[in-house]
């Protein structure tokens, strides 16, 4: 791994304390643990802190905190606003909810990615072995084909009717988003509004990949541009509050903001990865034990690699 492994734990949780002992060890990391700020030194460090502490913490402490390499903050969620604001500070592109039960397999690919800088590829997400499809989208009939075969594999790996509709749907956001959007901001020129869908060749091509491992069904559109940025997703994330619940169709959806806050309402992990100016990954998992009336009504994490 780049550099020294180790992270920096700022809870008095004793039962997090134990998830996160285990998690580190298993990726090689020293781990140090805290009660709070005072006499941290989180410098190059990941920094794991649950919501409570971290909302207890003055501009300064959060600025200490803001020396690591990477800034976790435990229980919070996306649904309340003053988390997604807060979010905005440097070195905060990780939140996730689950803190009395955390996924262990979440907790070491995110501190493995951190230490290794390897931060590409949906296969991190899933158990070894799983055979994952792939498909180059360039055409709306091409994007039309591929909608056919994600619902199809979903079905095929026993999601339920509730979860195939978000996937469907979550996937043709994020076609759009790499064939019309991701080119247009690039650019430097807004995504038209609505979109035009036409037979026509989009502006660029898009690589989707998807595969399942009976636990979750993932789901990756990847673009040539590397032109997302933590501070867009926030925006939108902001900007459509009020539009929650609203059904829309990608034709209508105002280009990237609505479909970026439609995806994070739709999915049960975000991960954006960014190789700025040349490639971005966006990474979307479904729980397929999860039936529609216990759907969240937000990702219960997300991630932003690549991006200080």
């Amino acid at each position: 791994m780049a550099g020294t492994a180790r992270a920096v734990c700022v809870t008095s949780s004793v039962s997090l304390r134990r998830t996160l002992r285990r998690t580190f060890h298993a990726t090689g990391t020293m781990v140090e643990f805290a009660d709070g700020v005072a006499g941290s030194d989180p410098l190059d460090a990941v920094v794991v802190i649950d919501q409570p502490t971290y909302a207890g913490l003055d501009d300064d402490d959060r600025a200490i905190l803001a020396r690591g390499r990477a800034l976790i903050v435990m229980g919070a969620s996306l649904a309340d606003d003053v988390v997604v604001d807060a979010l905005r500070r440097d070195r905060w592109n990780h939140v996730i909810r689950d803190v009395d039960d955390p996924d262990d397999d979440e907790l070491v690919v995110t501190s493995v990615k951190l230490f290794s800088g390897d931060i590409f590829g949906l296969e991190k997400y899933l158990s070894w072995g799983v055979k994952v499809n792939s498909a180059v989208v360039h055409t709306y009939e091409a994007k039309r084909e591929a909608l056919i075969a994600v619902t199809g594999s979903a079905r095929d790996g026993g999601a339920r009717r509730p979860t195939i509709a978000r996937i469907e749907s979550v996937v043709d956001e994020l076609l759009m988003n790499a064939m019309y959007d991701a080119p247009a901001v690039a650019n430097g020129t807004a995504p038209e509004t609505p979109r035009r869908i036409t037979d026509q060749v989009g502006d660029t091509e898009a690589k989707l990949r998807w595969a399942s491992d009976g636990r979750y069904f993932a789901v990756s559109v990847e673009d040539r541009y590397g032109a997302l940025s933590k501070a867009a997703i926030l925006d939108h994330l902001q900007r459509a509050r009020l539009e929650r619940g609203r059904p829309r169709t990608s034709e209508e959806s105002g280009g990237a903001g609505l479909g970026l806050f439609f995806i994070l309402s739709s999915v049960t992990r975000f991960i954006a990865n960014v190789d700025s100016g040349l490639r971005t990954e966006v990474i979307c998992l479904f729980d397929l034990k999860q039936g529609g009336r216990d759907a969240d009504p937000c990702a219960r994490s997300m991630h932003v690699f690549g991006q200080g």
